[in-house]
């Protein structure tokens, strides 16, 4: 009979031990799906956080180009402001003569020949101007005189010319940006 008790008791034991190993996978199981709710929340949090990061870029990076505009809008209304001033004085230079300021130009130095500069103008359909220089037209660099020989091509210029008869003849040039040797 204590055989008996002993090998009851044995098959209970090992009865015990299988219900308990049953639960340790479904224990397992629900300790997964918490990590990966978990693991969820973390990914969800770390792309909200990159998403803030990526909008304050952004917002810093409109607001930079916002200030350069407004520095080049400036930079620009000087620019208008010195070419009317120049404009005044070679009207007031030319008091009695048929010459007057008929426009400036900008644009990119395409050859210069003996007394002559040929300039490429964007806002024109990319279209050249032929300009004739003489004793009169200013060449000038950072407000110092230089020049026309120290033009290359490609040289950005700003260009204030009259009509002389069939001619256009540069007033005043300006080297804006030098081409890089």
């Amino acid at each position: 009979m204590r055989k008996l008790m002993v090998a009851v008791a044995a098959v209970a034991g090992l009865a015990l031990t299988a219900g308990c190993k049953r639960n340790e996978p479904q224990e397992e199981r629900r300790e997964l799906a918490e990590t990966q709710r978990e693991a969820q929340k973390d990914i969800s949090e770390a792309h909200k956080d990159a998403n803030e990061e990526r909008a304050d870029i952004q917002r810093d990076e409109h607001e930079e180009i916002a200030d350069a505009q407004r520095e080049v809008s400036e930079q620009e209304r000087e620019v208008r402001e010195a070419d009317q001033e120049r404009a005044k004085e070679l009207r007031d230079d030319n008091v009695g003569t048929t010459a007057a300021v008929n426009e400036t130009v900008q644009g990119r130095v395409r050859s210069t020949m003996g007394d002559s500069l040929v300039l490429v103008v964007p806002g024109k359909a990319n279209s050249e101007l032929k300009l004739k220089t003489d004793d009169n037209t200013r060449v000038t660099q950072n407000n110092r005189d230089v020049e026309l020989d120290d033009f290359k091509e490609g040289t950005e210029v700003r260009a204030s010319y009259v009509a002389e008869g069939d001619d256009l003849v540069a007033r005043d040039v300006v080297i804006i940006t030098p081409v890089k040797k």
